[in-house]
């Protein structure tokens, strides 16, 4: 999609912390060195931007305190930009399932956030398909928004995450599944593959992000087998330390733009889609069409 002449590009996983690096007290960096990195490219960047590691840590540590704290400082946040560019998304952990329900009956009730995520089951120490996570992807689908479920890159027992995803998606019909920067590593074609088989038994309602768009081949496979309208924008772009912050674009986990193999644009990553063999349909589909549908964002952009 081009908007006054600019391609509209939706990130759905974009980490931005609510309060200070260490966890003590106000954020260290205003919303304007937020928006200098949004601004600097010639794109026009939507993001829903989560948490990052202060309410990483504040969560795993004590869930029933941590969601709360972690979620009010990321309504700050959002509550400083201006409409249609970044949206919320919600900090839940099924060790304290009444303050994850409070969570999104609050902040996507009455706040507008979009999205329950990221579900950090590999390092809070639970399984994303567990009963207690079933009742929270079922509040979610009762409000509209869908739920990000961290899949492993690398590092992690090949699968077993995307494993524990599809059967959420599968014992919540109902709701509305993100696989997290499911297309960007090692592991890529097994959740492609996995993604296939639940889509060929019925399944629906399962969406798989892009990270690493500079791997061609794994791109390519995604949208020939899946289709690029089950596909959007996951970068995993981190606000790490202080301000100034990355630029956009950066491939995960490098931290300047210097180190990064390719120039850091949204330009670049749509270059790469149409060297996958995507076509301006496929492109807008994954930039910012199905995002908009998903997150229900029509009419607030």
């Amino acid at each position: 999609m081009i908007v006054d002449g600019k391609r509209m590009w939706i990130d759905s996983h974009i980490h931005v912390r609510g309060w200070s690096e260490d966890g003590t007290g106000e954020r260290e960096f205003s919303f304007e060195e937020i928006s200098a990195v949004m601004d600097a490219d010639p794109a026009l960047l939507v993001w829903i931007i989560s948490l990052s590691f202060p309410g990483i840590r504040a969560i795993s540590s004590d869930p029933a305190t941590g969601i709360p704290w972690t979620n009010e400082g990321q309504l700050r946040l959002v509550e400083e930009a201006p409409p249609g560019r970044i949206f919320g998304s919600i900090g839940v952990h099924p060790g304290a399932v009444d303050e994850s329900l409070a969570a999104i009956e609050r902040y996507a009730g009455e706040h507008g956030f979009v999205q329950v995520g990221e579900v950090l089951g590999y390092s809070m120490g639970f399984e994303l398909d567990s009963p207690a996570m079933v009742k929270i992807a079922r509040k979610a689908a009762e409000f509209g928004v869908p739920v990000q479920c961290h899949v492993s890159t690398a590092g992690q027992q090949d699968g077993e995450q995307m494993r524990q995803t599809i059967s959420l998606a599968r014992m919540a019909p109902e709701a509305r599944i993100i696989a997290a920067h499911a297309i960007g590593g090692r592991n890529s074609y097994t959740h492609i593959t996995a993604a296939e088989v639940y889509a060929e038994m019925g399944g629906e309602n399962l969406w798989l992000e892009i990270r690493d768009f500079n791997t061609r081949e794994c791109v390519r496979a995604s949208v020939e087998r899946l289709g690029s309208e089950r596909l959007i924008v996951g970068t995993d772009w981190i606000a790490r330390g202080q301000a100034p912050f990355p630029p956009y674009g950066i491939l995960f986990p490098h931290e300047s733009a210097e180190e990064n193999p390719y120039p850091c644009t949204v330009a670049s990553l749509e270059g790469f889609l149409r060297e996958s063999g995507c076509d301006e349909d496929d492109i807008a589909n994954i930039a910012a069409r199905n995002s908009i549908e998903l997150f229900r964002l029509e009419g607030r952009l």
